[in-house]
């Protein structure tokens, strides 16, 4: 009687451990998040890192209850020790991996949805994992690639901040008035809502092209902004030089023919 009683208290003890390690975790994760989000910052992969947690407090947990079942874990100590150095030559690459994933993490390297390139590939950020982390490209495909690769390479971040630069290229044609078009480049600069004031967008002269006197005009945008404002400024721009008597020039080439008598 008293071993079926024993017996059942060591089974509720148990299940009360994963539940507190269940518990635990949760508002371990909870915590951290809400800590970086204080502090202004965001975590890199959340998703991982609850992974990464949950392992950990998975991993005592089951150690609390082998010592309440009074398993020796001394022996399995032991033979950790002897295999963890057999297994840390066989996994070699995938633990180093798995720790430049955490360091991916933790110092907020890069973190899931930001542009960026790493090495040759570009693309959005979709998820890092333990091991490996997935870059969408600009034309659909999912690369995956080993964290150990993703540390040690050089990592170009694409919106470092909430705005990002565009350039746009615009000509004149020859006999247009240069100060004329560049008042009214500023102005549609000035009228579009998607461009960003500050920094302040600048008109600065490129050169003098075969059929047109080019400007690059240099301006501010939003993330989200970044394509749609490209395109609403170029129609913005057309339109008001049009306006104006100032039409876009195309590449032009002029032919004379010079007559030669019979003579010669």
């Amino acid at each position: 009687m008293f071993c079926m009683i024993l017996i059942i208290l060591k089974v509720v003890f148990s299940i009360l451990v994963f539940v507190i390690a269940w518990i635990a975790l949760n508002l371990t994760v909870k915590s951290v998040l809400a800590a970086f989000t204080k502090m202004g910052k965001e975590l890199g992969a959340p998703r991982t890192f609850k992974v990464i947690m949950s392992i950990l407090f998975y991993v005592i947990a089951l150690f609390v209850v082998l010592a309440i079942w009074n398993v020796d874990i001394g022996p399995l100590l032991a033979g950790a020790g002897f295999s963890g150095i057999v297994l840390g030559i066989a996994f070699q690459e995938p633990l180093s991996n798995l720790a430049s994933g955490l360091l991916l993490i933790f110092t907020r390297t890069i973190k899931e949805g930001a542009a960026v390139q790493v090495g040759e590939t570009s693309g959005t950020v979709e998820v890092i994992h333990i091991n490996h982390t997935i870059i969408k490209t600009w034309d659909g495909k999912r690369v995956l690639i080993p964290n150990r690769i993703v540390w040690n390479r050089e990592i170009i971040h694409f919106w470092p901040g909430p705005v990002r630069r565009r350039e746009l290229l615009v000509g004149i044609p020859y006999d247009a008035d240069m100060e004329k078009a560049m008042n009214i480049i500023k102005q549609a600069l000035e009228e579009e809502e998607l461009v960003e004031k500050d920094p302040e967008p600048s008109i600065v002269f490129d050169q003098f092209a075969d059929s047109s006197i080019n400007f690059v005009i240099k301006f501010w945008v939003k993330r989200e902004n970044y394509f749609s404002a490209g395109n609403s400024l170029a129609i913005r721009i057309k339109r008001k030089l049009e306006s104006n008597g100032i039409s876009i020039p195309f590449p032009q080439l002029d032919i004379y023919v010079k007559e030669i008598s019979k003579d010669n």
